[in-house]
């Protein structure tokens, strides 16, 4: 037996769950929906691992673990949420969702193309991150203003094709990670878990959003600052000549 299939395998029921969290959807089961999503981000976590371990990573696997990343959390939590909320706002909050899948394998896309060059961190929202949130804000039960969600799910869209960075817990970062940012996500996700503590899971998923947000911007800030720093030290070096 060609041990590839094993890895393919695991790969495949990351599309497989995210498939039947779509069924689910639809006949209205949003709990066992959002836990099929879980599935996949475990399947997705897995398949890497898999592959490495038995020696048997290469391009078909890269190619369908992009494509059933697309169905489970693209196109999968986009439906998800359409049916649990998003359907009270007509076409509006079908926009919405249609744009989360598109993105979705927009960024996938990017992220094959320029797995070579972007080291240390994830460039762009990760995938399984928009899944895991939509997942367990519909298993948290709670519901925010319809308006407010369809926004969340068009950043949530955009920030997977940004240029935000995201740690990717592999290891040292090639990003300096600024402990106030770190400090006030952490203070964010236990206010919204204090008020609400079936939030926890999607507290800690915005935690994370908002962490490569608050980063990226305190890293350019410094970028920036060094930057003029420098010519202003050039200028200065001439205008002592």
């Amino acid at each position: 037996m060609n041990k590839s299939w094993i890895a393919n395998g695991v790969t495949a029921l990351n599309g497989f769950f995210g498939g039947l969290s779509m069924m689910f959807s639809l006949n209205g089961d949003f709990n066992t929906a959002a836990a099929c999503i879980v599935a996949a981000v475990v399947a997705d976590a897995l398949d890497g691992r898999t592959a490495r371990a038995l020696g048997t990573a290469g391009p078909l696997g890269v190619e369908l673990d992009s494509l059933c990343d697309d169905i489970s959390f693209g196109i999968g939590a986009g439906v998800l949420i359409y049916a649990y909320q998003l359907h009270n706002l007509g076409i509006w909050g079908m926009m919405a969702c249609a744009l989360l899948g598109t993105l979705c394998a927009f960024r996938l896309a990017r992220f094959n193309v320029k797995s070579d060059v972007v080291h240390g961190y994830f460039e762009g929202l990760p995938c399984p991150t928009t899944g895991v949130i939509i997942a367990s804000y519909v298993m948290s039960g709670v519901r925010i203003w319809d308006w407010l969600a369809c926004a969340f799910v068009v950043l949530l869209a955009f920030l997977m094709v940004s240029e935000v960075h995201y740690p990717d817990n592999k290891g040292a970062s090639a990003d300096q990670l600024h402990a106030k940012a770190l400090f006030i996500c952490l203070a964010m996700a236990a206010v919204c878990i204090i008020l609400e503590w079936t939030t926890w899971a999607a507290a800690i998923c915005a935690g994370y959003i908002l962490f490569g947000m608050l980063n990226t911007y305190m890293n350019k800030r410094k970028m920036q600052r060094r930057a003029n720093r420098r010519r202003r030290q050039i200028r200065e070096k001439y205008e002592e000549e």
